[in-house]
């Protein structure tokens, strides 16, 4: 299919064919960066000028034409305040997993920090491989550079799945040590991930316990070193399938 973005309520603008999974952010000035899925691997598209032009898109990660989606399990991206572009995307480099039926990806990161012309070499950001099989994720940049990622973890528990989140600093350099906020957590829901002005993150989460999917959020007041508030947003029950 065809990729093409609706801004403001004006003329669709094509980007490229044959992509699905697209994700979007926006930066202060009025830019735009989009990642997207296309054949096979993850590719990012541009705009300087509040989405009237875009760039051809370029390949963030080189997934040699594996990189598949759905249900929410496709690449994120985020913008810092000096216009550094991250990307993640749940992906496989393991030749022996694409034997099984379902092969299990890991998180990896990729950051320009030339406006999407060229992408650094993809690092794995889950420090625990394998234990992040859900692939579902999501990703936020503070204007200070901070970057955060939440996704799916079993690492801690045999059955369910709990929240693992890591901060990511000096433009993707430093990965810092993967943390855990208890869940279980919906295993079929992704978490959302954004940061406030002062560069502290929050999240929200569905939980899983007893057939129910109550929301919660998260939020940190240290610059994402813990989530030491956590609060029930919802007052009625959700059910599993709400």
């Amino acid at each position: 299919m065809l990729l093409a973005i609706l801004l403001a309520l004006g003329e669709p603008k094509t980007i490229g064919g044959g992509a699905n999974q697209p994700h979007l952010a926006a930066t202060a000035d009025g830019g735009f960066a989009c990642v997207f899925i296309r054949n096979g691997n993850i590719e990012v598209s541009v705009s300087t000028d509040q989405g009237k032009t875009w760039s051809a898109p370029a390949v963030a990660i080189d997934a040699k034409g594996k990189a598949r989606g759905g249900m929410q399990r496709g690449p994120r991206v985020a913008v810092d305040g000096k216009k550094t572009i991250y990307v993640t995307a749940p992906l496989c480099f393991d030749e022996a997993e694409f034997a099984k039926k379902y092969p299990t990806s890991d998180l990896y990161l990729a950051v320009s920090t030339d406006g999407g012309k060229t992408f650094s070499k993809p690092v794995q950001v889950n420090d625990v491989p394998k234990k992040a099989p859900e692939s579902l994720h999501w990703l936020a940049a503070a204007s200070n550079g901070d970057v955060f990622v939440s996704w799916l973890d079993l690492r801690a528990r045999d059955k369910g799945q709990d929240l693992a989140w890591v901060k990511i600093t000096e433009q993707g350099k430093k990965i810092g040590k993967n943390q855990i906020l208890p869940g279980p957590i919906c295993e079929c829901c992704a978490p959302g991930l954004t940061v406030d002005p002062k560069g502290n993150p929050l999240l929200i989460y569905r939980e899983s316990k007893a057939g129910n999917r109550a929301i919660f959020l998260a939020t940190s007041t240290n610059g994402g070193a813990s989530f030491s508030k956590v609060g029930r947003l919802n007052q009625g029950e959700t059910k599993i399938d709400n």
